[in-house]
C-alpha cells in the first residue's frame, strides 16, 4: 500500500484534481490527496486477519470489507432492483438473497407461480387439493362449507394448499432429522446462542450450521409468488351473502372467511384467506408454514388482546413476551402476511411482522396509512434467515426497541422498505430496557439499517459474524430516531444499509450511527436529495469507521445541517475507514468534542496496528458552506492530516 508522510498540510486550489461533483470523482479527489486509489485505499489484510476471529462470514459483507470502495455501487445495484420489485414480492426476495448465504432466483425461466396456476383452472380444483390431502393423510377435519363460498375464492385456496403442498419436500430437505429440529428449536427458543452457557452453545451451533436454509429458502420465494397472485382472484371475487370455508390438516387450518367483523387467533393457521371488514389477529402461526392474505378493512394484528388500546412501550408484559411469536413470525417456517387496503394497526410485543429465525417472512402492504409497534426482532429481522417487511404507500410510522427496522443477525438478512409517504422510524430511547455499554442512558438499538454480530472472544473465543440489514424508504420527508448503533451501522463483522432516495429527512442517532462501523463491520447511509438535518449526539457518526471497519456517508444534495459529537463527519479510528461525502448545497456543520472532519487517529507504538492503514476523508463538493463554532476548518479549505508513512491519514476537501 502507498502511504506518504505529510503533517497538517494545505493544498491550494490549483491543484490539479478532477472536479469532486459526483460521487466518484469526490473519492478520486479525496484519495488522490493521500496518494491513495481505490485500489490500494483497503484494509491491510495481514493486520485484520491477526485481529479478527469469528464462524459464519456473510458472503457479500467479506467481499466488501476487501474492496470497500466498492459499497457504493453494489448498494446502487441493489437500491435499483429493490425499486423495481414493487407488487413482486418474489423477485424482492430473491434480491435479499443475495444478500445471505442463501441466494437463489427462482423465476429465472419465469414466475415460479404459473405452473400451479395452470393445473388449477377454477373453483372445482379445490376438490382435487382436498383429495391430495386426504390421500397423504394430511386431514383432520373434512373441510365445512357455510354460504355460497365464491368460485375464485375456492381457486385460489386451491393454488395455495397446491404450492404449498409441492414445497414441503423443501422444508423436509431442510430439516431432515425430526430429532435434530426439535433439539434445536428448544436451543434456539432458549437462546443459547447468548454465550452465557458454551455446552449449550457448541450444541446450538452444530445444529445451525448443519442445517442448509438454502432449500427453504427456494420454497419461500414460490410461496410468496403464489401468495402475491391470489390478490387478484380475492379482489375479483364476487360474494351473496355471508359465507365461511373451513379444513383442518395436520400442517394447520384452512380458513376462507367473509368481509364481517372478525377476530381469529392464528396460531394454529395454515392459510387465512379473509375478504374484508375491520378484523382483529391474534398471535403467530407455529405452523412450518402460515399464508395470510386480508382483502380490505382497517385490521390489527396483535401479539394478544391486551395491546389493542396500549401501545407496547407502556405494556408491562412487554418484557415477558420478548421471545415468543406474533403476527408475520418465520420461526422455523415460512411466513407470508399480506394485507390489500386500510389503515392497520401492526402491535406485537412478540417478535412479528418480517421477522426470521431459520426461516423465511414477507409482510406486505399495499395501501393506507399504517402504525407499526413492536418490540424487537421484527419489521424486517433476519437471523439464520430473511425477514422482509414491505409498505407500498402511505404515511406510516415504525416504532420498536431493538433488533428491528432492517436488522440482520448471523447468516441472516432483514429488509424494511418503505416506497411511499412521510414516515417516522423511531427505536426507543426514553423508555430504557436494553441500556447501551457505551452509554447506560441509551438503548442498544440495532435497528434501521443494522448488520450485527455475535462477539464472544472475550467469553470462551467463538464469536459469530454478523449479518445484513438493511433500511430503504423510497419517498417522502421521514424522521429517523434511535439510540445506539443504528441508521446504517455494521457490527462484528456486520453490514447495515439505510437509503433515503428522496425528501427532506431528519436523523437522530446517539453513537454509531448514520453510516458507521465497529470491528470489522460496514455501515453505509445513502440520502438522495433534500434539505436534511443529521444529529449524531455523542460518538462515531456520520461516515466513522472503527477496528478495521468502514463507515461510508453519502448525502447527495440539498442543504444540509449538520450536529456532531466526537469522531464523526469521516473519522477513522483503530484501522478504520472513515468516508464522508456532502456532494452538493450550502451546508451548515456544527461539532463538539474532537476528532472530526476526515481525522484518523494514529494508533498506539509497538502494535501491528501502527503497520495498517486508519483513513479519515471529509468531502464537501460544493456550495456556501458555514462551519460553526471552533471547527479549525472553514468553506473551500483543503488540507490532509497524517503524521507518518505507516499509520494514519485524513483529508479535508470542501470543493
Amino acid at each position: 500500500m502507498k502511504m506518504i508522510a505529510l503533517a497538517f498540510v494545505a493544498l491550494f486550489t490549483t491543484t490539479a484534481f478532477p472536479d469532486a461533483s459526483s460521487l466518484d470523482n469526490a473519492a478520486a479527489v479525496s484519495l488522490g490527496a493521500v496518494g491513495l486509489s481505490r485500489q490500494s485505499a483497503i484494509f491491510d489484510p495481514v493486520a485484520m486477519s491477526y485481529y479478527r476471529t469469528g464462524q459464519l462470514e456473510n458472503p457479500l459483507v467479506t467481499a466488501l470489507s476487501a474492496n470497500p470502495w466498492h459499497v457504493p455501487v453494489t448498494m446502487g445495484v441493489v437500491q435499483r432492483d429493490a425499486t423495481m420489485s414493487a407488487n413482486q414480492p418474489h423477485k424482492l426476495a430473491a434480491v435479499m438473497s443475495r444478500l445471505s448465504p442463501y441466494g437463489s432466483r427462482r423465476d429465472l425461466l419465469g414466475d415460479p407461480s404459473s405452473a400451479i396456476l395452470s393445473r388449477n383452472p377454477s373453483g372445482e380444483s379445490l376438490a382435487v387439493i382436498v383429495q391430495k390431502y386426504r390421500d397423504a393423510g394430511l386431514i383432520t377435519k373434512e373441510p365445512q362449507s357455510q354460504g355460497l363460498v365464491p368460485d375464485d375464492l375456492k381457486r385460489a385456496i386451491a393454488i395455495l394448499l397446491d404450492a404449498i403442498f409441492s414445497q414441503r419436500r423443501l422444508y423436509d430437505t431442510t430439516f431432515p432429522n425430526p430429532d435434530d429440529l426439535v433439539e434445536l428449536k428448544r436451543l434456539t427458543k432458549s437462546e443459547a446462542f447468548n454465550g452465557s452457557d458454551p455446552k449449550s452453545f457448541g450444541r446450538w451451533l452444530n445444529l445451525a450450521k448443519d442445517t442448509d436454509l438454502n432449500y427453504l429458502g427456494a420454497a419461500s420465494q414460490d410461496l410468496v409468488a403464489t401468495a402475491n397472485a391470489m390478490r387478484g382472484l380475492i379482489q375479483s371475487a364476487q360474494a351473496i351473502g355471508q359465507f365461511e370455508w373451513r379444513m383442518g390438516t395436520q400442517w394447520g387450518e384452512v380458513v376462507i372467511q367473509d368481509s364481517r367483523q372478525q377476530t381469529t387467533n392464528l396460531k394454529n393457521i395454515l392459510v387465512l384467506i379473509d375478504t374484508g371488514g375491520n378484523d382483529t389477529y391474534l398471535e403467530g402461526s407455529d405452523r412450518w408454514c402460515s399464508i395470510l392474505i386480508d382483502g380490505a378493512g382497517n385490521d390489527s394484528y396483535l401479539s394478544g388482546t391486551g395491546y389493542a388500546g396500549k401501545a407496547v412501550r407502556d405494556a408491562d408484559s412487554r418484557k415477558n413476551l420478548r421471545l415468543a411469536g406474533g403476527p408475520g413470525r418465520a420461526f422455523f417456517s415460512v411466513s407470508v402476511l399480506i394485507d390489500e387496503s386500510g389503515d392497520d394497526l401492526y402491535r406485537s410485543a412478540g417478535q412479528a411482522f418480517g421477522s426470521a429465525t431459520f426461516g423465511f417472512s414477507y409482510g406486505l402492504d399495499i395501501q393506507g396509512k399504517d402504525v407499526y409497534d413492536t418490540y424487537s426482532n421484527s419489521l424486517g429481522y433476519g437471523f439464520f434467515g430473511i425477514g422482509i417487511q414491505d409498505d407500498l404507500a402511505g404515511d406510516d410510522e415504525y416504532r420498536t426497541f431493538t433488533q428491528s427496522q432492517g436488522c440482520g443477525m448471523t447468516a441472516g438478512v432483514g429488509l424494511l422498505i418503505d416506497r411511499g409517504g412521510n414516515d417516522q422510524y423511531h427505536a426507543e430511547d426514553k423508555v430504557i430496557d436494553f441500556p447501551s455499554p457505551q452509554s447506560a442512558e441509551h438503548n442498544v438499538s440495532m435497528s434501521q439499517g443494522a448488520g450485527y454480530g455475535l462477539r464472544y472472544d472475550y467469553l470462551f473465543g467463538n464469536s459469530l459474524a454478523g449479518g445484513f440489514g438493511t433500511l430503504f424508504d423510497l419517498g417522502g420527508s421521514d424522521f429517523y430516531s434511535s439510540g445506539v448503533f443504528s441508521q446504517g451501522v455494521g457490527y462484528w463483522m456486520g453490514m447495515g444499509v439505510l437509503w433515503d432516495r428522496e425528501g427532506e429527512d431528519q436523523y437522530e442517532s446517539v453513537w454509531y450511527g448514520q453510516g458507521a462501523g465497529a470491528h470489522f463491520g460496514i455501515g453505509f447511509l445513502e440520502d438522495e436529495e433534500g434539505d436534511d438535518e443529521y444529529i449524531g449526539l455523542m460518538n462515531m457518526t456520520q461516515g466513522a469507521g472503527h477496528d478495521f471497519s468502514l463507515g461510508f456517508f453519502v448525502d447527495h444534495a440539498g442543504n444540509d445541517k449538520y450536529s456532531s459529537g466526537s469522531l464523526a463527519l469521516g473519522a477513522g479510528n483503530a484501522n478504520g475507514f472513515g468516508a464522508f461525502f456532502d456532494l452538493v448545497g450550502n451546508d451548515q456543520y456544527q461539532v463538539s468534542g474532537s476528532n472530526q472532519f476526515g481525522k484518523a487517529v494514529e494508533s498506539p507504538e509497538g502494535s501491528l496496528r501502527k503497520y495498517a492503514l486508519t483513513l479519515g476523508i471529509f468531502n464537501d463538493g460544493g456550495g456556501n458552506d458555514q462551519y460553526l463554532g471552533d471547527s479549525g476548518v472553514r468553506n473551500g479549505a483543503k488540507r490532509v492530516l497524517g503524521e507518518n508513512s505507516r499509520g494514519a491519514l485524513g483529508v479535508f476537501w470542501d470543493q
